[in-house]
Order: C-alpha cells, then sequence, then structure tokens
C-alpha cells in the first residue's frame, strides 16, 4: 500500500519506495541493453536483508527511568567499570528469558509469513540481534516494521521492555539495523555478484562504476537517509560507521579499478575465496570472504551485496533502500548515455570509475586522519542531523529525484 494525497503527492514512506524500484527497473533494463548482457531479462528488483539490533533490559528498571522513557536513551548515571570488555557476551548464549521472547516473537512471525532466520546475542550487554530470510526490497522493509511492533509488544507481555533507540547507553556499542541490499533481475543475475562466468563478471564491474557515481555525485542525499537525532549519537565509533559516506569494494577490487581507469580490460577481478591459517595442529584454517568486511565503512562489500551500515536501529528501511535504488538508478542512466553516445563500454566504465574514484576507500575509517583526506578529497562530513538535513533540498537533490520520478520538487 501508498499513503498519498487528493493530487497524488507522497505522504509516507513507502511511495518513494515503490517509484525507487520502477527507476531501477527502467534505468537497469536500459543499461542491459546497452551492454549487451541479460537481454532475455524482462524485471529488475532490489533486494533486502535487515539485522535488528536492539536491547531488552527489564520492564521495571526501565520504568524507574524516566530519561529512557522519555528519551529512549540515558541522560545520565556512570559508565560500565569496564565498558564492554566482557565482549563474550556475543558468544555466550542468551539470557533465558530474551531467548524465550526471541523464539516466541520468531514463531509469531512465521505466522505472519516472515521467516526469522538469526536470532543471537550482540557485542553490547543486554544487546542482541534477529534477521530474516532475504527477499524483495518492498516486502522486507514492510517485515522490518512489523517485526518491530510484534518484538515491543511481546516484550512487554513478559515483563521486559525491547529498546530501539540507537544508542540507549553511552561507553557502550549503539544498535544498527544493517540494510543489505543487492539488485538482481528475474533471470537471477546478481549485478552484485562476480559470478563464474565473463558475463557475470563484466555485469559486476559495470554495476560498482554506477554505484560509485552514485554515491560521489549524491553523496549528501546518501547521508541524509540515516540521518537522526538518535543515530548522531552511533555513528563513528563502536562497530558504527562514520558520517562520511564512502564505498568499500575490498581491496582486491580497488585494485582492479585503478587497472581500469590504467586502460586495462573490464574483465580480471575474480571472487575467490581465501582461507586464514590458525597456524596450529589442532585447528583446521577457516574459509574467508572474497573480500575483507571492513566495518568501519558505510557501505562494504559483502560478497553478492552491499551493506548500507550506517541505517538506525529505529529507521524504517523504506527510506534508506529507496535512495539506494535513486542513486543506482542514477549511475545506470549515466553509464547508458555515454554509452548511447557512442563511447565503448568498457570506456565508458573507465571514465566513471576516473572521475568518481575519490569515493572509493579501503582504510580505516575511525582513524583520525580520514576525515582530513576525506575533505581533500572533497566528500562531506554531514557529522550531524541538521548540516545533513539543510542539504536534501537542494537543487541538485531535486534534480536527482525528478529525473528518477522519485519525488516531485514540492514533495522534497
Amino acid at each position: 500500500c501508498a499513503f498519498i494525497t487528493h493530487l497524488g503527492a507522497c505522504i509516507d514512506d513507502k511511495t518513494p519506495l515503490l517509484r525507487s524500484n520502477d527507476a531501477l527497473n527502467r534505468e537497469g533494463l536500459r543499461l542491459l541493453k546497452n551492454i549487451k548482457v541479460g537481454t532475455s531479462t524482462k524485471a529488475i528488483h532490489s533486494f533486502l536483508g535487515w539485522e535488528q539490533e536492539f536491547f531488552v533490559i527489564k520492564a521495571s528498571l526501565y520504568k524507574k527511568r524516566p530519561d529512557l522513557v522519555n528519551c529512549g536513551r540515558t541522560l545520565v548515571g556512570r559508565l560500565p567499570a569496564r565498558n564492554q570488555q566482557g565482549e563474550l557476551n556475543y558468544f555466550a548464549p542468551p539470557p533465558t528469558e530474551v531467548n524465550t521472547l526471541m523464539f516466541h516473537v520468531q514463531k509469531i512471525m512465521l505466522k505472519l509469513g516472515v521467516a526469522m532466520a538469526v536470532l543471537h546475542n550482540e557485542v553490547a550487554c543486554a544487546q542482541h540481534e534477529m534477521s530474516p530470510i532475504y527477499c524483495h526490497s518492498t516486502f522486507s522493509a514492510d517485515n522490518n516494521v512489523l517485526f518491530m511492533e510484534v518484538l515491543e509488544k511481546e516484550a512487554e507481555k513478559m515483563g521486559l521492555h525491547a529498546l530501539l533507540h540507537e544508542k540507549p547507553f553511552a561507553g557502550i556499542n549503539g544498535s544498527g539495523k544493517h540494510n543489505n541490499w543487492s539488485v538482481g533481475t528475474d533471470t537471477g543475475m546478481n549485478f552484485f555478484y562476480p559470478g563464474k562466468t565473463d558475463e557475470a563478471r563484466i555485469l559486476f564491474a559495470t554495476a560498482i562504476a554506477c554505484l560509485a557515481y552514485g554515491l560521489c555525485q549524491h553523496n549528501e542525499v546518501v547521508r541524509c537517509c540515516v540521518a537522526t537525532a538518535g543515530n548522531d549519537h552511533r555513528l563513528g565509533a563502536q562497530e558504527a560507521p562514520p558520517a562520511i559516506i564512502s564505498l568499500y569494494p575490498g581491496t582486491r577490487f580497488e585494485a582492479h579499478v585503478d587497472a581500469i581507469i590504467q586502460g586495462g580490460p573490464l574483465l580480471g577481478y575474480k571472487a575467490e575465496k581465501s582461507t586464514a591459517d590458525p597456524k596450529a595442529s589442532a585447528a583446521m584454517p577457516a574459509v574467508c570472504g572474497v573480500e575483507d568486511r571492513n566495518r568501519t565503512a558505510p557501505f562494504p562489500f559483502c560478497g553478492n551485496r552491499f551493506e548500507f551500515r550506517a541505517v538506525g536501529s529505529s529507521q524504517n528501511c523504506s527510506f534508506p533502500i529507496a535512495v539506494c535504488n535513486t542513486i543506482m538508478a542514477s549511475g545506470m542512466a549515466c553509464l547508458s548515455g555515454l554509452i548511447e553516445g557512442g563511447m565503448s563500454h568498457r570506456d565508458a566504465v573507465a571514465k566513471m570509475f576516473k572521475e568518481n574514484r575519490h569515493v572509493i576507500f579501503t582504510g580505516n575509517g575511525y582513524s583520525s586522519e580520514w576525515p582530513v583526506e576525506a575533505k581533500k578529497r572533497g566528500l562531506p562530513n554531514l557529522h550531524n542531523t541538521p548540516l545533513a538535513l539543510a542539504t536534501f533540498n537542494s537543487d541538485k537533490a531535486k534534480k536527482l529525484f525528478k529525473d528518477m520520478g522519485i519525488f516531485t520538487p514540492e514533495e522534497c
């Protein structure tokens, strides 16, 4: 469903997501036709798998804290004696009451048609996470809103309280809602999976060029979609990415990007998993991912998707994913325009990588050097919500949304 005015103006979070899926489908089909890949494709979709983090405390203790009740976070109090040095909590079994709550929520969600595949402790004490099976972004965003409502209601019945604020306690991890996002065709092709065929690898390199364009040219819009007062307390430390939006495709693919810019072919990057050897006879080597997942990055590559780590735990997924779809569609449109203008596929991708190379960063996002380097690169550091939202109704943002059919200038 969608909520619009009598004149058709958007007044909800869902409508932009629906419109963005149309833009992604339109520009994606146009791009596939231009690069002569997946020519039998009839539809393109975006997919989402969210990781919902939350804290669970006893309701009796919650009610004794006016700051938690009214603000969702503590305003006064002592820091934990050892901060979160007891991070074995992540690997320990959940407390009995919380375990019962999560299994009960899982059962209810399954009756509602949502399979919650993951439930476990998170890093901070009393922090936990539940995640569903990956599905179409439209359904997944709805499922998350439903999940948050079910979680809070069922916790209350058990004398517990679920905290969905991004930073309810100082000195320990805050809660995010990592949005694992990908783009795929009705024939099973994944734009963000390097694959085992030349066609899949060419599509992957092409897709990353489009994404780099979107993140670079519309950096402020991406920051805006995760700008909330709660998230301001979370971003920049303890597993949350910094407010500077950059793209982490992995160090090996970064080298491939530089090779393409220097005149190399689109082919050459292979998704080869490696192993980490513990160098002990009693332990076998552990299988690693295609690229290391950088937890200090807002947009890291995760093998067959990108993880938008900056999304806050209380947010509706609809708008962040609508923005991801929109900037991707914008990149696709730009690349199609270059090819339709007579440029070769390879040269068009190389041009886009060269012009947007500065948004790719594979270093430590928590380092003191990164904000300085980001400023040199021309990447904005909108470190709080007022700074971010001031850019949302800019002429550039309005043009993006108008061109992609997401918002009219009046709706912005």
